[in-house]
């Protein structure tokens, strides 16, 4: 079963060999979702507020980003992406769960093998500051819930018309990644001074 990420660059595929005269980068952003509409438009900005990353926006930039944004409704156990398959969105959960599903155990998921994301929390940030960035857990619906997304395109729109904003969002994203990179170098610290601890101990035996 194919993930959503891998249908819309299958479908991006198809447009860009279709329309091949038409800029590739306007194509890429065409072809992603459908962007917000309605009532939906005028909810998400408020959404957004509740959000950690985006707490140093002012409420008029997050509804200028809101724009950039798209909505989509997955079911039960519907496959958002697969552990190493290119990134290429960010996303954030409007309602609903999200597991997070890792092949092998980490630090972050505490030696299980998944992480439960709630409403409010995001993921997939890494694929906006790096081209063909592999996905390193699969994102699996775990209930039916709402994303809500920022892609590549979207992004790459965004630094062209709206700059401050887009370097708000890259900076907000960079201080995420930087501030878990600095626990799990924490983290890594204690356990590499627990086992020096032992091997002193099994060494003055």
């Amino acid at each position: 079963m194919s993930s959503f990420e891998s249908e819309i660059k299958k479908a991006g595929e198809k447009a860009t060999a279709l329309f091949s005269k038409i800029d590739f980068s306007m194509m890429k952003y065409l072809w992603l979702a459908n962007p917000l509409s309605g009532a939906r438009k005028d909810s998400i900005p408020r959404f957004l507020r509740n959000i950690e990353l985006l707490k140093n926006f002012s409420d008029n930039e997050l509804r200028i980003l809101a724009k950039f944004m798209h909505s989509r409704k997955f079911s039960e156990g519907e496959v958002v992406f697969r552990q190493g398959e290119m990134g290429i969105g960010l996303y954030f959960i409007y309602s609903g769960s999200v597991e997070m599903k890792y092949a092998e155990s980490s630090i972050e998921s505490e030696q299980k093998n998944f992480l439960m994301l709630e409403e409010f929390n995001y993921f997939g940030e890494l694929a906006l500051l790096q081209e063909n960035t592999p996905r390193t857990a699969s994102a699996i619906a775990h209930n039916q819930c709402d994303l809500v997304g920022i892609f590549k395109p979207d992004l790459d729109h965004l630094i062209l018309h709206q700059p401050v904003i887009a370097a708000k969002l890259i900076q907000s994203i960079s201080i995420a990644i930087a501030d878990r990179l600095y626990y799990f170098t924490q983290e890594a610290t204690k356990v590499y001074k627990k086992l020096k601890t032992l091997e002193a101990k099994n060494d003055s035996k």
